[in-house]
């Protein structure tokens, strides 16, 4: 928790006063796919990261509401190939590159969005929550994309990495 979501928190409020003064600025958020639906063997992590993804909205929505000109963006990306997460295996989606990523986010920012999630079908997992009964949801989430085995050969990152 206090890496993954007060972290971030405690940097804003040092940069906030700041970019409120000037009327702009851009509170960037690398939460994750973690933080849209769980899954096994990460509830720690995913415990972060929803708590990430909740307060970004919750800023988000201030920042909007108050007219202040800072604009918040939260970022909701799959695994990302930095060593972190060693030895995961996704039977459909990607293994995000890192220089990839990046790309996503300073196009975001350019543009003002709210939320990067990716891939792209990372983005329709609010949409298919609402929607879906739960069970429906974790079985096409667990068996037919396979995240929920995503986590069984995980190593993390290695001492040389």
């Amino acid at each position: 928790m206090a890496i993954n979501a007060e972290a971030p928190m405690q940097l804003t409020r040092l940069f906030l006063p700041g970019m409120l003064a000037r009327g702009r600025g851009h509170v960037v958020n690398i939460a994750s796919a973690a933080g849209l639906v769980a899954n096994p063997k990460m509830s720690a992590y995913v415990a972060s990261k929803f708590a990430l993804t909740g307060w970004s909205n919750s800023l988000r929505l201030e920042m909007q509401r108050g007219k202040t000109g800072v604009k918040v963006l939260t970022v909701a990306p799959f695994y990302i190939d930095t060593g972190m997460f060693s030895g995961v295996q996704s039977p459909i989606l990607p293994i995000l590159k890192p220089d990839d990523a990046v790309e996503r986010i300073v196009r975001a920012i350019e543009r003002n969005r709210i939320h990067v999630r990716m891939p792209w079908l990372v983005g329709w997992v609010p949409f298919l929550q609402g929607i879906l009964p739960t069970r429906i949801f974790d079985w096409l989430a667990g068996d037919v994309f396979g995240m929920h085995r995503s986590m069984d050969h995980f190593k993390g990152r290695n001492e040389e990495d």
